[in-house]
Order: structure tokens, then sequence, then C-alpha cells
């Protein structure tokens, strides 16, 4: 009874935050199997060589619906089940003599994905206010001190880069993109590539009115056309509060939820 509480209550984790995950349990055994009929684990995309929770024996057979599962999760189709009979010997060269049938269902959540480049103070005011919304963080830094003391949540990613503008290619087409660096260069090189891939359905930049001429100047010579240009939100956040931290942190989140429900057709 503890273990199909803690199963459960391990999915609801995971759908509170939109994680993506699969859940895999054994519905069937013949002979001999590490484990037995109704075990469980849960699967997400960053699992390795273990399981987010739960087990369904080790080994060899672990292993095998770990990876199976992430293949599940990284293709395009929504395959929601699959039903798999392995034979553990010849299957996957176990000692074990018997057959598993595991049973892989599918969850997926249509999420608000924010990705944050930046770590600093600003960042460090402003993803506690966004974990506690219906998203998936990403935050990009090349300062791993700084990073480190980010929250630690299944709904938050952080990746260190000596390159943040290399980001991109890490990041999902539909995410909305915070710069909130520590010079306007890198925020062009990130402007830059970033146009270069995709058209995301919302730009902010941390700056002000100055900075933002500057940043859409250097941009427009490197060959960013005018609309998308007229894309990039400088200053970031709606103009309320002071110049700290925490109320521009607010103002930032306010403008998100402000405009979430206009931008959604482009996400």
């Amino acid at each position: 009874m503890h273990i199909e509480a803690s199963h459960h209550q391990h999915i609801q984790q995971l759908s509170e935050h939109s994680i993506d995950f699969v859940s895999i349990q054994i519905i069937a055994i013949k002979g001999s199997a590490p484990q037995v009929v109704g075990a469980k684990m849960l699967v997400t995309a960053d699992c390795n060589n273990s399981p987010f929770s739960g087990t369904v024996g080790g080994g060899k057979l672990e292993l095998f619906a770990i990876e199976h599962a992430k293949k599940l999760l990284a293709t395009d189709n929504q395959q929601a089940t699959d039903n798999i009979s392995l034979n553990l010997q010849k299957d996957i060269s176990m000692t074990c003599g018997g057959v598993v049938q595991l049973f892989f269902e599918v969850y997926r959540h249509s999420s608000w994905n924010i990705a944050v480049f930046g770590a600093g103070h600003i960042s460090q005011a402003l993803i506690p206010i966004l974990l506690t919304l219906n998203c998936k963080i990403q935050c990009f830094d090349s300062r791993t001190n700084w990073l480190e003391k980010l929250p630690d949540s299944p709904a938050l990613t952080t990746t260190r880069l000596d390159e943040l503008a290399d980001a991109i290619e890490r990041v999902p087409a539909n995410s909305y993109i915070i710069a909130v660096t520590r010079g306007h260069s890198e925020d062009v090189k990130i402007v830059e590539k970033l146009f270069q891939h995709r058209n995301p359905p919302f730009i902010g930049i941390i700056g002000s009115k100055s900075k933002a001429v500057a940043i859409k100047k250097q941009l427009k010579a490197l060959g960013i056309k005018q609309n998308q240009l007229e894309q990039i939100h400088c200053p970031v956040g709606l103009p309320i509060g002071e110049n700290i931290p925490s109320e521009i942190a607010i103002s930032i989140a306010a403008q998100l939820l402000q405009l979430k429900p206009k931008l959604s057709h482009l996400e």
C-alpha cells in the first residue's frame, strides 16, 4: 500500500510540473524474474541508468525499460501505450529464464516553456516566482556558483555554458525567452542566433529604453528584419515597481501572464 501511494504521489509531482514521463508496469510473468507482477516505475527524459521512482527489478531488464521509455518520449508521435514481452535470457542476455511482459504508458503535457539567459540577481528573484506557475524553465549561465543558488525543482533545468547563445539549440521552439545577462553584447548574440533558427512567441531583454535602441540598431546591422525587432520587449516587464531585483522579477512575471493568452497561438 505504501509503495502504491508513493507511486501516485510521484505521478502527481511530475504532473503538477508538466513533466512528460512514462509509467512502466510488469503485467505478466512466466518462469523466474527479478520482480513481481504489479511492480511499477516512472521514467522521465533525463533519467540515465536509474528510474525517477520505483523499480521493475533492476539490472538489464530495468535498463531496457528505461531506454525504451526514453525512446517513446523522444518520438513526435502521440503513441500513448506500448506492450512488450521479453524473454529475459534470449532478448536481453539475463541469467533468468523467464518471460516478462511490460506495459508502457506515456504521459505528455502541453507545457509552457520559458528559457532564462543569465542566473544573476534578477533570475534569483524571478525563477522562484515562475516555479509557482505551470511551466518548465531552463536557465543558462557561464557561472556555476550562480546556477547552484537557484531552487532545486523538477520543473527547472540549469546548464552552464561559456557561450550563452549556444543554448538556442537546447531550447524548445515554443519557448518564451528572457535575457537577463551581464551585458547587451551577449544579448545581441543570443537574439541574433535565435532569429536565425526560430521565431519565438516572446523575447524579453532586461535594460533601459536607450539600451533597447542600441540593441535593435546592432541587430538591424546584422540583418535582423524590422518585424522581428518589433517582437523584442526591452525593457522587459510591466512598468510597475522600483528598479530592484525583486520588483523587476514581479513585473516580468506579470508581463508574461498578461501576454500569454494573446501569444498562445504562436507557441
